[in-house]
């Protein structure tokens, strides 16, 4: 064997005692990380995406005075749906405040799809009528079941009514459930909702209130669920005076939706209600009723952005001219 050839496989011999080389190993490493993937479920999942992807994205936050249209512009907008009429499609209300019960008994009495949930539970032989931590957990029920109904509906072979969409009227009751069950089953500084009204009994620290914004979340999060899977989600509540802030902070306060000050940023879209009313100059006697809808903030069509619509109009002695939020049902949203 000359001296080169022996040179090699002394080499050879060499790196088969000492093991691999780094060189080697380098090589290996592709073969070795397709076997042992760590994220492998994800790769299975990202080609899928495309199939998940948000159903509709409307989730509306429609805030007013009382009787200002509120809901009769999503009542309308559905009543307007004809592929939703056809199909037979589902509205339904967890009505808090009684206003969706009641303009649909008025409006569309014979509307069958139009299903009004009662939220409250009662209480049985107490002082107080509601019974706050069954209240929250009904609604988380009511909800639940229908985030279990639009995932049985995106099934390929289904077929049949669909959930439409959700109102939830009088969303700040349900912040006032929130805070009740903060100070009564969270803190135990009240018994009742009697007691938990008396606010003598302060908070002890300002990130108990913390408590009440994850409370008052946990119908956020099944709402933007719902919306993913493809269900319309508004949510109704009042104005207030309000900068969402505390003492001083709340001079030159401004009107502005009644709820949990964090819920503007989860909504994709705001619309302001109001009525404008006009009076005789010499009698004084009301003449004229417009109500208008603002598009405060719409994150999914900009060129909405702070429009106003007239949605009904009303003048003594004559019939009222009802117009609409053709926005809701056009696709414009």
């Amino acid at each position: 064997m000359s001296g080169f050839a022996k040179a090699k496989e002394l080499d050879k011999k060499q790196v088969k005692d000492e093991g691999p080389t780094e060189d080697s190993m380098l090589e290996q490493e592709p073969s070795k990380s397709v076997a042992n993937d760590a994220f492998s479920d994800l790769r299975e999942e990202l080609q899928n995406l495309h199939q998940t992807r948000p159903k509709t994205h409307l989730f509306v936050g429609i805030a007013g005075h009382e009787n200002t249209g509120k809901t009769g512009i999503v009542l309308d907008a559905f009543s307007q749906d004809e592929e939703a009429t056809k199909n037979g499609d589902i509205l339904e209300i967890i009505d808090f405040d009684g206003g969706g019960s009641a303009s649909a008994s008025a409006f569309y009495g014979d509307n069958e799809r139009i299903r009004c949930w009662e939220p409250w539970v009662m209480q049985k032989n107490d002082r107080t009528a509601y019974d706050y931590p069954a209240t929250h957990n009904r609604v988380m029920k009511i909800l639940q079941f229908a985030a279990q109904r639009a995932r049985e509906q995106n099934n390929p072979d289904y077929e049949g009514p669909r959930l439409w969409g959700v109102i939830v009227t009088g969303v700040d009751l349900w912040d006032s459930v929130c805070v009740n069950n903060m100070r009564i089953v969270d803190l135990n500084l009240a018994r009742d909702g009697i007691e938990a009204a008396d606010w003598n009994k302060k908070v002890g620290h300002q990130w108990d209130w913390a408590i009440r914004k994850t409370r008052f979340h946990q119908m956020t999060a099944i709402c933007r669920s719902l919306v993913k899977l493809g269900v319309r989600i508004f949510w109704e509540t009042h104005l207030r005076l309000t900068n969402y802030s505390f003492g001083k902070n709340e001079e030159q306060a401004k009107w502005r939706p009644d709820w949990e000050k964090s819920s503007n940023n989860y909504v994709f879209q705001i619309i302001i209600c109001e009525r404008e009313d006009t009076f005789d100059d010499e009698s004084g006697d009301l003449v004229k009723s417009e109500y208008t809808a603002t598009f405060e903030k719409c994150k999914t069509n900009a060129s909405l952005q702070g429009q106003k619509r007239t949605i009904l109009v009303t003048e003594i002695g004559k019939p009222p001219v009802w117009i609409g939020l053709p926005e809701l049902s056009d696709g414009s949203l």
